[in-house]
């Protein structure tokens, strides 16, 4: 959504589209922006980037950047060098090639395939610290270890830091940013309406009662965000 689709909504649900609202578009837009950067402390879309492999990438080039999650291979090891499919493991074996030696290799014998089993656990375990990274997040350098010879290029998966709410394609976060958006109004215009006491008029404002709502949806809100990212998945 585009940041005039936000603001339509917004000011929808807080007027009906009846009454006039203290917030123009210009003030909404400030508040879908203060919302926009508190949602980046909880986003966690990841994005790829290809760049030359380096043992030292200088991530100043790349300030779309914001923490980095892995560094991947673009292409692995196989036993074909024509196969453009073949997964990009760089402890990547053929089970039948460690002890094929001649006829020696029987394909029904199970002592063989048990040893190729393990030989190959034993390259992947020695190998597992293949492109381990250290990111030195002050001075922007990302430091990659290549254990199987250094390829032309890798791929930095990483979470982006938004600047604008168009950034924002996901349905789950375009909804939080709604949400998160309309509790700030509903604060920001809580306060203004209550900013004086009405003693004699015949009616009175929905200040408090927009106070009140705001700050419980954002409280909520803010919770439901914080267990999100406290979820850790075990990795296999």
């Amino acid at each position: 959504m585009e940041v005039k689709d936000y603001i339509d909504k917004i000011k929808f649900q807080l007027t009906g589209g009846v009454i006039d609202c203290e917030l123009d578009d210009k003030g909404v837009e400030k508040v879908i922006n203060m919302s926009l950067e508190e949602m980046n402390r909880y986003y966690n879309v990841t994005n790829f980037i290809q760049v030359p492999a380096s043992s030292c990438i200088d991530v100043v080039e790349y300030p779309q950047i914001e923490s980095i999650v892995g560094v991947h291979r673009i292409s692995g090891t196989s036993s074909s060098s024509t196969d453009s499919t073949t997964s990009t493991d760089p402890a990547y074996i053929s089970q039948l090639q460690m002890y094929n030696i001649s006829s020696n290799y029987y394909t029904n014998d199970w002592v063989y395939r048990m040893l190729n089993w393990s030989t190959a656990q034993q390259i992947a375990n020695t190998t597992s610290t293949d492109l381990d990274f250290r990111y030195d997040e002050i001075n922007k350098k990302l430091y990659v270890n290549y254990s199987q010879g250094k390829p032309a290029e890798v791929v930095i998966e990483f979470v982006p830091r938004l600047h604008d709410a168009s950034e924002v394609v996901t349905n789950f976060w375009q909804d939080i940013l709604l949400k998160l958006s309309l509790a700030h109004a509903k604060i920001i215009l809580g306060r203004i309406r209550t900013r004086y006491t009405q003693s004699n008029a015949l009616w009175a404002d929905d200040g408090a009662t927009l106070l009140e709502e705001g700050n419980s949806e954002l409280t909520t809100l803010r919770e439901q965000l914080r267990v999100a990212t406290d979820l850790v998945l075990p990795l296999d």
